[in-house]
């Protein structure tokens, strides 16, 4: 009985805070100043850089209140990873983000990519989308800008001016040049991540430009102003571990469980 005690209270207090490892970038960007995103400098607690991409600069991407504005057009921006990525065959990355949706076009747009080196302007992998539809937008996926491919858009219909966690997965496969592939999560509630039903899943369409491994910057995109959603963003985490992504403890929960491990261990003592 004393093994099994000494054994719960050692789970608490060691188990129960996720391990941050997998976790190669985050920003919930509360420590910018209002006004243009492009420029800030990384801060105490590690947050990455971002930096304009190309030459385009008109209509900036905003911080508001601790959120980024993305509107339907203007200048696209980038950060380096943390800790840049080269995933191996079968391994998985995931783009967790905050947003919430006030206004969609129908043709439909990206507004959110990685690229395998920071700074490329033309390499943009694992695109996510958003089209307007009839009661409000969906989203979809596309592994890569160049060739013929279009992206595969959800079937369920989401809510303007409605916040959702969305967890963008790219899956890397070294079997072929072209074949990996793309889930999209909604409002996620499992650390595991089959435990989840996706609300998209893609193949690799193009053979334009191969798949990669390396991912090296996440990107912001505005669009074009006929195709582009207008959107904030918040609470942006990149890992290699679904669990990193979603479900986040609440601190308070992690004090109890760490009070009630020394709860246990106390019992233990007062026992012997």
């Amino acid at each position: 009985m004393k093994k099994n005690v000494a054994f719960l209270a050692v789970a608490l207090l060691f188990l129960s805070p996720r391990t941050f490892a997998t976790i190669v970038f985050s920003d919930n960007f509360n420590s910018y100043a209002n006004g243009n995103l492009a420029g800030t400098t990384a801060d105490a607690l590690g947050q990455g850089t971002w930096r304009q991409t190309s030459s385009a600069n008109a209509t900036p991407i905003q911080v508001v209140n601790g959120a980024i504005a993305i509107g339907s057009s203007g200048q696209d921006v980038y950060s380096p990873l943390t800790t840049p990525t080269s995933l191996s065959d079968g391994q998985s990355i995931y783009f967790s983000l905050a947003i919430n949706v006030t206004a969609a076009q129908s043709g439909g747009d990206y507004f959110l990519h990685f690229t395998p080196n920071a700074g490329n302007s033309s390499l943009f992998y694992s695109r996510l989308f958003i089209k307007s539809v009839t009661g409000g937008f969906e989203l979809g996926w596309l592994g890569t800008s160049g060739g013929t491919g279009l992206p595969t858009y959800g079937t369920t219909v989401l809510s303007l001016s409605t916040p959702y966690q969305v967890v963008m997965a790219y899956n890397f496969s070294a079997t072929t040049p072209t074949n990996s592939s793309g889930a999209v999560y909604v409002n996620p509630t499992d650390p595991i991540v089959g435990n989840n039903t996706a609300y998209l899943t893609a193949n690799w369409l193009t053979t334009a430009t191969p798949d990669t491994n390396s991912i090296a910057a996440v990107n912001f995109r505005q669009g074009s102003a006929g195709s582009a959603p207008t959107l904030t963003v918040d609470n942006l985490v990149v890992a290699t571990s679904f669990s990193d992504v979603v479900l986040v403890p609440e601190p308070s929960t992690l004090v109890l469980a760490g009070l009630g491990g020394l709860a246990c261990l106390g019992a233990l003592r007062r026992k012997r």
